[in-house]
């Protein structure tokens, strides 16, 4: 999505929130994640832009959308030019702010003067900093533990669907955790066990892994938003519990 050349590749992706002020939806390169922060990019750009005719939540409308894409399609691969890469965007509150790192020593001015010929009937707000940290970036950008793994479902979901699986026909649904010790893997699994599912004994740490797992299986359907509503049922348990969801997997069904 821009000129500069990034040491990873991209995979940008989406998903909303509900935040005090609103609903707000973010783009970002979840691929960054692996190699951020870079010594070699501490500057962060913030691109902001105030919409014209934004929805009554303060989201993109339909008509204005086209519009958007188009100027963020214009001034990601005119700043790619100076070396900043685009790591992603939020748009609520009836504005778009895109974020960017890039290389020590460019000014502000170099960015107001590559920028300003693609800006068109659109102001951009440019804001310069240094972040070395990539702070916007984990801080802001990155989604929380729910949503990564509701963005995961989405890209299972959708790799099923491409290879004809029926999901909303129920099936054994595998899943995995780990815990730091075995008592929080044995409370753990005494709670999933009351929510129906199959839950096998704690597995010892094999080096190097420190972390106790604990597989479980239910017979579920995967549609209808079904897969996100066991994700958050399986959360409450594991997070009371301090343990992590390694997610989900299933056998590909194509018939009743």
């Amino acid at each position: 999505m821009s000129s500069a050349v990034k040491a990873w590749e991209e995979n940008f992706d989406t998903y909303l929130m509900e935040l005090e002020d609103g609903p707000t939806s973010f783009l970002l390169d979840m691929e960054a994640a692996s190699q951020a922060p870079l010594s070699s990019h501490p500057l962060r750009l913030t691109v902001r832009v105030a919409m014209k005719s934004p929805r009554p939540d303060g989201l993109r409308s339909r008509e204005e959308s086209d519009a958007l894409f188009a100027l963020e399609d214009a001034f990601v691969p005119a700043l790619g030019a100076l070396g900043f890469l685009f790591v992603g965007r939020s748009v609520g509150q009836g504005l778009t702010e895109a974020f960017f790192f890039g290389p020590r020593g460019v000014s502000q001015s170099e960015v107001q003067r590559v920028v300003t010929p693609v800006q068109g009937d659109y102001t951009l707000e440019l804001e310069l900093e240094e972040d070395p940290e990539w702070a916007v970036y984990f801080d802001w950008l990155y989604p929380p533990e729910l949503h990564r793994h509701l963005m995961s479902n989405r890209s299972l979901l959708d790799l099923l669907a491409k290879q004809g699986d029926r999901s909303e026909v129920a099936r054994e649904v595998d899943h995995l955790a780990h815990f730091s010790s075995e008592e929080q893997a044995l409370r753990a699994g005494g709670q999933l066990a009351k929510k129906g599912f199959k839950v096998s004994a704690p597995r010892a740490p094999e080096p190097p892994d420190t972390r106790w797992a604990v597989s479980f299986t239910r017979e579920d359907s995967l549609a209808e938003g079904r897969a996100d509503e066991v994700t958050v049922e399986i959360l409450e348990v594991l997070q009371a519990h301090e343990g992590d969801y390694d997610g989900w997997g299933c056998v590909l069904t194509t018939m009743q």
